[in-house]
């Protein structure tokens, strides 16, 4: 009897170990439900990000238009400047200022008979000292103390 037990302990379970074909099974594909909030999140996203787009867009195109403007603006005002700087250097010449003179204020040349001739010393130097008057004395008074004006 003891041999009997000795042989049931070391009777192995061989079955666990034999090869068996693995089963499979089909799991069911979940159907995918997307919540309406998500939809209408995603949706208020996009336009949003569109809406901006757009506006960039937008501001870009006036931006453009008024840097156009204000070229075409320069561009005038620099060909009437040129313009005006001509018209001044013709005004300022000698023969339009001496026909200018003549034909309008009706000037002459002077003769020698009009001229006259002056000698001036050159080694002269002369100082002119004005006397502060009693309120500018006071004034530089106070600003010596510390207040100013």
């Amino acid at each position: 009897m003891q041999q009997s037990s000795a042989v049931r302990k070391t009777q192995y379970d061989l079955e666990r170990f034999e090869q068996h074909a693995p089963v499979i099974t089909r799991v069911p594909k979940k159907e995918r439900v997307i919540h309406p909030a998500k939809i209408m999140f995603t949706a208020a996203l996009i336009i949003g990000m569109i809406s901006v787009m757009l506006y960039g867009r937008v501001q870009i195109t006036e931006m453009g238009q008024a840097i156009n403007a204000a070229q075409t603006t320069l561009a005038e005002l620099q060909s009437e400047g040129v313009r005006m700087e001509t018209e001044l250097e013709s005004m300022m010449s000698l023969k339009s200022v001496e026909e200018i003179s003549v034909g309008e204020y009706g000037m002459v040349k002077p003769d020698a008979s009009q001229v006259t001739y002056l000698q001036v010393q050159h080694n002269r130097v002369e100082a002119v000292v004005t006397e502060d008057t009693p309120l500018e004395k006071i004034v530089g008074l106070l600003e010596k103390i510390g207040f100013s004006f």
